[in-house]
């Protein structure tokens, strides 16, 4: 009698411990279901927001709207609103009106330049160049390249003389990208920029990050004169120079040494 007894009690024990992880189960299981269906705040372009717009703009334009969304629903880096703290940021790509704002979708304003990643303090400045004058191609986006030019040179009334001369005119300029330039064709194409194509037989283009001197100096040279680029690497350092010319002259070192 005593043995039943103790049987029936155990198994009561056994029942009450599983019904007691059958709750424990569905009640966390419960709870993660509420928080998998949590409504979370996010903000969400009310209109289109230009790509370079900040956040102070977007703020003070009211350009977002809050809307509460299901937790899983959203992406992680979703912004639950516009803070101060993206003032000084802009969105990098136009944001089309219902998209979620992300926190990836801003950044620093000088990397916002039509897809340039500029440098700080420095423009683009853009110069066409032959194949070879271009180190037959080698020289890529990221690149750093040291730009000669050739000129004739001018007497004190402006008159130009037959003397020719080739220096230094930018020591070291970063390569921010390079195309080729296709002429228009009988057929009615356009003529344009195309990206790392058709190299052999096209006029190329280098796009160079430079500063106001430098921008101006560039754009004078390539008006006046004919450029040559030199690729660089970190094992040497152009110097500025007085350059060489084609008649042996006090103020250059002679074309033959």
């Amino acid at each position: 009698m005593t043995r039943r007894i103790v049987v029936i009690v155990a198994a009561i024990v056994v029942a009450m411990l599983g019904a007691g992880l059958v709750i424990s189960y569905a009640v966390t299981a419960d709870m993660r279901a509420r928080s998998n269906i949590e409504g979370v705040t996010v903000a969400i372009a009310d209109k289109r927001i230009p790509v370079g717009t900040s956040g102070a703009r977007i703020r003070s334009e009211k350009m977002f709207r809050l809307e509460r969304f299901p937790k899983t629903s959203v992406p992680s880096d979703a912004l639950n609103d516009v803070s101060a703290e993206l003032d000084r940021l802009v969105v990098t790509s136009t944001v089309a009106p219902g998209q979620v704002l992300l926190s990836a979708m801003f950044g620093e304003q000088s990397k916002v330049n039509s897809g340039l990643n500029l440098p700080d303090g420095k423009m683009a400045v853009t110069v066409s160049t032959g194949v070879p004058e271009q180190v037959a191609g080698y020289v890529q986006q990221g690149a750093h390249v040291a730009i000669f030019v050739t000129y004739k040179l001018v007497d004190a009334q402006g008159r130009e003389t037959k003397f020719q001369r080739t220096r230094v005119l930018l020591p070291n300029a970063e390569v921010l990208t390079v195309g080729t330039y296709q002429p228009a064709t009988n057929s009615g194409g356009a003529a344009g920029a195309v990206t790392n194509a058709n190299r052999t037989n096209n006029t190329l283009l280098v796009t160079l990050a430079v500063n106001q001197a430098e921008a101006e100096r560039l754009i004078e040279a390539l008006n006046t004169g004919k450029l040559y680029l030199g690729l660089l690497t970190d094992a040497i350092e152009v110097k500025p120079g007085p350059g060489v010319q084609n008649v042996d002259a006090k103020q250059a070192d002679p074309l033959f040494p």
